[in-house]
């Protein structure tokens, strides 16, 4: 019985297959990199450019007004209406004939020079001499601007002299003013006729030459009218 359990046990060792191989063990675990061979960073991003914000934008240029011409010249009359006070006489006829230059000082103002030839009478007395206005300023205002323009002006005349030597010898008589008028232009092809017929001047000082030699000082008021006709350059 023990022979035939042997030979059994050889017979099923026998007709089994051979077992398949065992398997492989798994592989180490990978040992982390160290800190000195982990890869480079990546650079970092460059900044985004900005836009620069634009310049300001320039100041606009005020240009002169085209109606104030650089320099006007007109021949001018002149007529005393009537004068009071201490300094004035209104029984005397004075006249007065001459030129008048304007010229643009700035954008808006106007300086006057004017030279004239003036002759007075009273009865038995007559004299003849200059009247110059040494400081006046205006203020041309336009009205119309077209073909025909129309000028508005005040005039401040803040001195004014006047020279008049006596006929029949030879005493002479300096007198100072100072006035304000309101002068009217109407410009056609640069061509202009300007009449003041509201204007006040003001005599505050009087000399008066050998043989008298006597100045006086006081207040007087004159009332002009003035007409004049001229060109613009």
């Amino acid at each position: 019985m023990i022979a035939a359990a042997t030979t059994f046990a050889i017979w099923l060792a026998a007709g089994t297959p051979a077992s398949s191989p065992p398997a492989p063990p798994p592989p180490p675990p990978l040992e982390a990199a160290p800190a000195d061979l982990a890869p480079p960073a990546a650079p970092p991003a460059a900044p985004t450019p900005t836009t620069a914000p634009p310049p300001p934008a320039p100041r606009p240029v005020l240009d002169p007004p085209v109606h104030l011409s650089p320099f006007r010249l007109a021949l001018t009359y002149t007529r005393v209406l009537y004068e009071d006070g201490e300094l004035g006489n209104g029984d005397l006829h004075t006249n007065a004939v001459g030129i008048d230059m304007g010229m643009a000082s700035s954008s808006y103002v106007r300086s006057h020079l004017a030279i004239a030839h003036q002759w007075e009478s009273l009865g038995a007395y007559s004299a003849r001499g200059f009247r110059i206005d040494l400081i006046s300023l205006g203020y041309p205002i336009l009205l119309v601007a077209s073909q025909v323009k129309v000028e508005l002006e005040p005039i401040l005349t803040f001195l004014r002299g006047e020279i008049m030597f006596v006929s029949g010898g030879d005493q002479k008589i300096y007198r100072i003013e100072s006035g304000i008028g309101l002068e009217l232009s109407v410009v056609f092809k640069q061509w202009f006729l300007a009449i003041q017929p509201l204007a006040i001047d003001f005599r505050y000082y009087t000399y008066f030459s050998a043989p008298l030699s006597e100045s006086h000082s006081g207040f007087s008021r004159i009332i002009p009218f003035r007409v004049g006709l001229g060109h613009e350059f």
